[in-house]
C-alpha cells in the first residue's frame, strides 16, 4: 500500500492553503448578509482604491467559482489604483485557484510582465522583492504540477537533466536557484527518494534562509511541505521545527490581514492540522506541551465548523491524547469508531499500530488477532515499497555520483591539456632563453651582454610565477573535486545505515507476529506451530545480530558512538553479562564468574563495557564445548588500569590468528553462525573507551582474551 502519494497531496492541500486558503468561521446565512451589503458597498465606492478593500473581503467569502473571477477583476482594480502590493498579492491567491491548470499559470506570470524588468526604478525595493517572489511562486506551483502529472521515464530524465544542471551550471541568481532545488524535490519526492528528498529538502531550506524576511508565501510554501516530507521520513524533530515556523507565518499574514481590513481570512483549520500532527508525535512531548496542544487543537473544534467536521470522522486529538495518558480503553473505542471511515484511509497504517498497542495493554486477544493480521500484510507491502523506493534512491545516488565523476574526470582532462600546454610553453620558453643567450653571445660584448642576460632571466622568473600559481589553482581545483567525491561517497554510507534501521523494525514485527500466532492457536495446532516459531525467531535473532553488527560498525566508522561514562559497580556488571550468556552455553560447559575479583567500581560507560563483554563470552561459548568459560578482572594500580580477562577451554587460536581474528568479517569456522564482526566490534568500541583487547598468548589451554580500560 503506497501512502506516499497519498501523504504529499494532503500536504501540498496544507501548503496552498496557508497561502490562500479562507477558512470561514461564520455560518452560510451569517456569509451571504455580509455578502449581500458588501455589494451594496461595492456599488458606492467611487474610486479603485475605495473598491478594493470591499472586493478583497468578498473574494475571501465568496465560493471558489465565483471569487476566483472577482481576483481576476481585482488584479485590474489594483492596476487602475497603482497599487502594486495588493496586485501581486491577488496574483499569488489565484496561484493556488489554478494549481492544476498550467496554461492559466502561464497567464498569471505573464501579468507579471507588464511591470518594470527587476531593479527598474520605477518600482520599489519592496515593490520589486514581491515580484520576485510572486513569479517564483508561480513556478514552484508549476514545479509541482510537473512532477505530479509526468510519467516515470520523463521524471526520470528531467530530474538527471536538473541534477546536472545544479552540478555543472547553477543559476547565480537566488530566486532561479531555489526553483531548480525546488523542483528537484517535487521530482524525488514522487519518486520515493525518502533520505535522498530529506537531504535535498535541507538544501532548499538553506536557500529559503537567504530571502528576505517580507517573503512569507515562499517561507510558508517551504515549511509546509517540509514538515510533511520529514514526518514521512521519520524525522519528527525537524518536522515539527517546520510546523512551529508555519504556525508563526500565519501569525504573520493575520496580522497582515488585519491591517489591510480583511476581516473575514480564518486559518483555524489549518492550526488544527498541526496542532494534530503536533500530538501525533506524543512521545517527543512532554505533558505541558501534550495538555497544550490538546486544548489549542480542541478550541478550534469548538469555533471552526470545518475542523469540526475533520475532528468528526478522524478524533486524531483525543486519540493521541488518550494514548499519552495510557487510557488505552478510551483511545482504543476512538480508533474503532473512525478506522474504516474513507478520509482515515491514509492513516490507516497508523491507527493499526495505535489500536494493536490498546488491545495488547487491555489483554483483548480478539482485538489484537482482528488488526494484526491486516497490520502485519500492511507491513510487508510496506517493506517491499520501501525496498523499491530504497533501490530507486539508489539509482538516484548512483546517476548523481556518474554525473559527477564524468564532471570531475572532464576537470581533470581540462587540467592535464592545461598542464601539457604550460610544459610545451616551458620548452618553448627555454628554448627562446637558450636562442636568446647564443644570441647575445654573438651579438654583444662584456657588458651589453650581460643586462641583457639579467633582462631576460627576469622575464624568465616572472613566466615562472605565474605557471606557478596556475598550478597552485589547478591543485585547489583537484582539492575540491575530491571533496565533492567524498561526499558522495558519504551518501552511499548513509544509504547503508538507514538500510540497516528499515530491516530491523519489520524484522522485529515478523518475530512478535509469530508469537502471536501461536498464543491465539488451538491447542491441538500449538505444538506443531512452536516448532516453525521457534525456527522464525531463531533465524530473526541471527539475522538481527547481524544488521546491528552493521549498523555498530557502520556508527563507529561515522564518529557517531557516544561514550558516557559513569561510575559503574563492575561485579554487579559482571554477574548480569553472566547471566545473559548462560542461555547460549553449550550443556556441561561450566560458565562462572570469578568471585575474588575486587569490589570497586570504574568510571567508564556500562553500556559499551557490558557490550564488549557479552562480546567475548558469546564468542567463547561458540567455541567451548566442553570445560569451563571464566570472567575475571583484576586492577593494576601501577598502570592505572583494569584488566579483565574471558577464559574458556575450547578450540583455542592459533598463534598466527591472534590478530586476524579482529578484522572485518574474519569467521576462523565458516560453518560458525554470525558475521564475524563481533571482535571487531569489540575492539573498536575499547579503543573509543581508551583500551584495547588482545589474545593472551601464553595461554594454551584454549583461548583467553585481555580487555584493558584505563582506570579514571
Amino acid at each position: 500500500m503506497n501512502h506516499r502519494p497519498t501523504i504529499i497531496r494532503l500536504g501540498l492541500a496544507l501548503l496552498m492553503a496557508v497561502i490562500a486558503f479562507t477558512a470561514r468561521a461564520i455560518t452560510d446565512e451569517e456569509a451571504k448578509v455580509i455578502t449581500d451589503s458588501l455589494y451594496i458597498e461595492l456599488a458606492k465606492a467611487e474610486t479603485p482604491a475605495d473598491s478594493l478593500p470591499i472586493m478583497g473581503n468578498l473574494y475571501d467569502l465568496l465560493p471558489r467559482d465565483k471569487g476566483t473571477p472577482l481576483g481576476l477583476e481585482m488584479f485590474d482594480v489594483a492596476n487602475r489604483a497603482e497599487n502594486v502590493s495588493m496586485a501581486l498579492e491577488i496574483l499569488r491567491h489565484l496561484t493556488n485557484r489554478y494549481i492544476r491548470q498550467d496554461s492559466m499559470l502561464v497567464q498569471l506570470y505573464n501579468r507579471t510582465l507588464r511591470y518594470s524588468k527587476l531593479g527598474n526604478e520605477t518600482l520599489s525595493s519592496a515593490q520589486i522583492d514581491e515580484l520576485r517572489e510572486t513569479r517564483t511562486l508561480i513556478k514552484l506551483t508549476r514545479n509541482i504540477g510537473q512532477a505530479n502529472y509526468s510519467n516515470p521515464d520523463e521524471r526520470h530524465d528531467l530530474l538527471m537533466d536538473l541534477l546536472k544542471t545544479t552540478s555543472l551550471n547553477p543559476p547565480s541568481n537566488l530566486y532561479d536557484r531555489i526553483v531548480l532545488q525546488h523542483a528537484v524535490c517535487m521530482l524525488l519526492a514522487q519518486m520515493g527518494a525518502g533520505d535522498i528528498l530529506s537531504h535535498k529538502m535541507d538544501e532548499l531550506g538553506e536557500l529559503i534562509n537567504q530571502l528576505p524576511p517580507s517573503a512569507i508565501g515562499l517561507r510558508n510554501a517551504y515549511t509546509v511541505h517540509a514538515a510533511v516530507v520529514y514526518n514521512n521520513n521519520g524525522e519528527f524533530e525537524k518536522a515539527m521545527q517546520a510546523d512551529r515556523k508555519t504556525l508563526e507565518g500565519i501569525e504573520y499574514l493575520e496580522k497582515h490581514n488585519k491591517a489591510t481590513g480583511r476581516n473575514y481570512r480564518n486559518y483555524d483549520a489549518n492550526r488544527y492540522l498541526i496542532y494534530t500532527r503536533f500530538l501525533s508525535n506524543y512521545s517527543l512531548l512532554a505533558p505541558h506541551e501534550v495538555e497544550n496542544y490538546y486544548r489549542l487543537a480542541m478550541d478550534m473544534v469548538k469555533r471552526d465548523h470545518t475542523s469540526a467536521e475533520t475532528n468528526a470522522v478522524s478524533p486524531g486529538p483525543q486519540i493521541y491524547y488518550n494514548l499519552f495518558y495510557k487510557n488505552y480503553g478510551k483511545a482504543l473505542q476512538l480508533i474503532n469508531e473512525c478506522i474504516d471511515k474513507p478520509y482515515n484511509k491514509a492513516l490507516r497504517r497508523r491507527l493499526l499500530k495505535d489500536a494493536i498497542k490498546c488491545a495488547k495493554a487491555l489483554g483483548d486477544n480478539a482485538t489484537l488477532l482482528k488488526y494484526s493480521c491486516e497490520y502485519n500484510d500492511i507491513l510487508e507491502a510496506e517493506l517491499n515499497q520501501r525496498l523499491d523506493q530504497k533501490y530507486r534512491e539508489l539509482q538516484v545516488i548512483s546517476d548523481t555520483s556518474e554525473l559527477t565523476n564524468n564532471y570531475n574526470r572532464l576537470q581533470f582532462e581540462k587540467q592535464q591539456s592545461e598542464a601539457s600546454g604550460l610544459r610545451m610553453i616551458g620548452m618553448i620558453a627555454a628554448i627562446a632563453v637558450l636562442i636568446l643567450l647564443i644570441s647575445v653571445v654573438v651579438l654583444f660584448r662584456l657588458n651589453r651582454r650581460n643586462r641583457q642576460l639579467v633582462r631576460s632571466l627576469d622575464k624568465s622568473n616572472r613566466e615562472m610565477r605565474e605557471k606557478s600559481e596556475s598550478l597552485e589553482r589547478s591543485r585547489q581545483e583537484l582539492v575540491e573535486a575530491r571533496d565533492q567525491a567524498q561526499k558522495a561517497n558519504n551518501l552511499k554510507t548513509d544509504f547503508i545505515k538507514n538500510m540497516s534501521y528499515e530491516v530491523n523494525e519489520p524484522l522485529k514485527a515478523i518475530t512478535e507476529y509469530s508469537k502471536l500466532i501461536v498464543d491465539c492457536a488451538d491447542a491441538s495446532n500449538r505444538k506443531y506451530l512452536e516448532r516453525f516459531t521457534s525456527l522464525v525467531e531463531l533465524n530473526c535473532d541471527l539475522l538481527n545480530t547481524i544488521i546491528n553488527d552493521v549498523l555498530h560498525i557502520s556508527e563507529i566508522d561515522s564518529n557517531s558512538v557516544p561514550i558516557q561514562n559513569k561510575s559503574t559497580d563492575l561485579q554487579s556488571l559482571c554477574s548480569m553479562v553472566i547471566d545473559g550468556v548462560r542461555p547460549r552455553v553449550s550443556p556441561g560447559v561450566t560458565l562462572k564468574f570469578d568471585e575474588s575479583s575486587p569490589s570497586i567500581s570504574l568510571f567508564t560507560d556500562p553500556q559499551r563495557l557490558h557490550q564488549i563483554l557479552l562480546n567475548l563470552l558469546t564468542n567463547a561459548a561458540k567455541f567451548t564445548s566442553e570445560g569451563s568459560i571464566t570472567l575475571a578482572y583484576t586492577v593494576d594500580p601501577d598502570k592505572e588500569k583494569v584488566i579483565f580477562s574471558v577464559t574458556d577451554t575450547g578450540i583455542g587460536i592459533k598463534a598466527d590468528k591472534h590478530e586476524t581474528i579482529f578484522g572485518r568479517f574474519v569467521k576462523l569456522d565458516k560453518e560458525t553462525q554470525g558475521a564475524g564482526l563481533g571482535l571487531t566490534i569489540s575492539r573498536m568500541l575499547a579503543r573509543l573507551m581508551g583500551g584495547d583487547i588482545v589474545v593472551d598468548s601464553h595461554y594454551n589451554k584454549g583461548a583467553r582474551f585481555i580487555l584493558t580500560l584505563p582506570q579514571k
